[in-house]
């Protein structure tokens, strides 16, 4: 039988990286729509 820990456990396991909550939120830009009619 395998030993070890299992998909699920090892995923669970993972740490997120720490966000710097001092800093300005960034969002990265996807793309750019232009829509006729809309704004100018």
């Amino acid at each position: 039988k395998a030993e070890g820990k299992c998909l699920i456990e090892a995923l669970d396991a993972i740490l997120p990286p720490a966000r710097p909550t001092d800093k300005a939120l960034r969002l990265p830009l996807q793309d750019v729509y232009k829509i006729g009619g809309i704004g100018t």
